[in-house]
């Protein structure tokens, strides 16, 4: 039996980062994950760059049912401090748009040099068995003569026992890297609430005979509002942001982070061109004598704008068009109603949304019925919008639990 004063299972960003400061504060450490290295699903994202941070940090920026405590942990671990990480692991990065900071060296060297560091701090490393077997904290002689809790489980054949225990695991999205859910419906036996998760940050499917069919490739600027029961939800904090037509919906980053707060039977409303006004193109003298079709395509993809157009106002000259018709074209371009009939699913989703909810714990992520349990990164009820927000939050929520350890 191998005794620690902490088992940290998943070796992402979340986990690596709680292992190594709860090993710098002196602990016993033993980090596992079933992957053979470090940072399976991290070594995908953004592109293979990473998008580590972003310079506009709110909870906003995340679903949860806990927005005041997702607050709370970002103003204690502002993008900054991911900054001084990447500064210390000599990763260099650069800011892109929208404050997305990105590395300029594949996204995982950032785990490989974290579990380096754990590594150098006195962290055990088990690396290629899945963890199994969990009991839940029982009396061991081993700690303080019998008055502490302590769990156990098993790697292979290594039987483990450690006084606090910290779940990082992550969520199921991208199933093909390895990830599923087996530690949080562990956390639900245990009497965790377990939000469903459910597929972001991923393509959208629509009807297959929804209008705008057939624009496969086409790609532009847009502005998506989900609508639920009619109501608009808060939007997309961006504002604007690409949209790409895909053969079997849609895609893109406005899809995807549309996608994160869609549900089942939500409409979306599509703004084609949110910083031209049609209405105001229409009044432009020199515009009168195009026809309506044409004065779209000088804005837009001609495909797009065959297809918004009425085929009673496509031909006609813009002079020509009432008031009625105008605020017809104007509706179907800046207010495109459609409702997805699902989603690509967890194999191409990006993050998951749901998992072990924040009302069950304590404001340092410890549960609240099974005290030393802890829980960090994807495997909690937060999932961020797409920007870096997901990696921040796996970074800041690990570093809380290792502050918290003892």
């Amino acid at each position: 039996m191998h005794r620690y004063d902490v088992a940290v299972i998943g070796a992402g960003p979340a986990g690596l980062l709680c292992a190594r400061n709860a090993a710098r504060r002196g602990l016993s450490v033993l980090l596992a994950d079933s992957h053979k290295r470090p940072g399976a699903k991290l070594a995908a994202a953004g592109g293979g760059r990473g998008n580590f941070t972003n310079r506009t940090l709110t909870e906003r920026h995340y679903v949860t049912g806990d927005p005041a405590f997702v607050r709370a942990v970002l103003r204690a671990f502002p993008c900054e401090k991911v900054l001084e990480l990447l500064r210390e692991l000599r990763l260099p990065f650069e800011e892109r748009d929208f404050g997305q900071i990105f590395g300029l060296r594949p996204a995982s060297f950032l785990a490989d040099r974290l579990a380096v560091q754990c590594g150098d701090a006195g962290v055990d490393l088990l690396f290629g068995g899945t963890a199994t077997s969990f009991t839940r904290p029982r009396t061991s002689p081993a700690f303080g003569h019998g008055t502490k809790n302590a769990f156990t489980f098993a790697v292979g054949k290594e039987r483990i026992e450690a006084r606090s225990l910290v779940i990082a695991s992550g969520s199921p999205a991208c199933p093909a890297l390895g990830a599923d859910d087996g530690l949080a419906r562990l956390a639900a036996s245990w009497g965790h609430e377990l939000v469903p998760f459910r597929p972001v940050l991923v393509p959208l499917v629509m009807p297959s005979d929804w209008p705008l069919s057939g624009l496969e490739g086409i790609s532009l600027n847009v502005r998506i509002t989900v609508l639920r029961n009619g109501r608009p939800l808060p939007p997309d904090p961006e504002g604007i942001r690409s949209l790409l037509f895909t053969h079997r919906g849609i895609s893109g980053p406005a899809v995807l982070t549309a996608s994160c707060f869609r549900m089942p039977g939500d409409d979306l409303l599509i703004d084609f061109l949110p910083e031209l006004p049609v209405m105001e193109l229409l009044d432009e003298k020199e515009h009168g004598r195009l026809i309506v079709r044409n004065l779209l395509s000088r804005f837009m993809p001609a495909r797009l704008a065959d297809a918004l157009c009425p085929d009673d106002l496509a031909r006609r000259k813009c002079a020509e068009l009432g008031k009625k018709d105008r605020l017809r074209l104007a509706e179907n371009v800046h207010a495109f109603r459609c409702r997805p009939s699902g989603t690509e699913g967890m194999k191409r989703a990006e993050a998951a949304a749901g998992g072990v909810a924040l009302s069950g714990l304590s404001r340092h992520l410890e549960s609240l019925s099974t005290p030393r349990l802890h829980f960090c990164g994807e495997v909690l009820d937060v999932a961020g919008l797409l920007g870096g927000y997901n990696i921040h939050w796996a970074l800041a929520s690990g570093a809380l639990v290792a502050r918290s350890l003892d």
